[in-house]
């Protein structure tokens, strides 16, 4: 099955903001979920649990990615939606997805 493997925007902008080497170390990471069987690789990659339940996270040194996976038209897509340091990561997106959700009920 083909992988495809997309980035917000707000995750392009995270890796254009870090140093070269880490936004190499970064894109070389998210290039790799490609060929990520969806097995656990821990620490590496792990599925996220309460809240964040249904997305995955992916580590890059103290760089985190969280993505979530799925299949349309026999294609399996990636799609990495939110990038911080591993200090705000989780509060950041939570915060985030709640947003998203006010705005669509109001």
């Amino acid at each position: 099955m083909k992988t495809r493997v997309r980035m917000s925007d707000q995750v392009e902008a995270y890796l254009a903001a870090r140093a070269l080497e880490v936004r190499r170390r970064l894109r070389t990471a998210v290039k790799g979920l490609a060929t990520w069987s969806g097995r656990a690789e821990p620490p590496r990659v792990r599925s996220l649990e309460d809240e964040l339940n249904g997305y995955i996270r992916l580590r890059v040194d103290r760089h985190r990615i969280i993505f979530r996976e799925s299949v349309r038209a026999g294609e399996r897509q990636i799609l990495c939606l939110y990038a911080a340091p591993r200090s705000t990561v989780y509060e950041a997106f939570s915060q985030l997805l709640i947003d998203e959700l006010s705005a669509l009920k109001g």
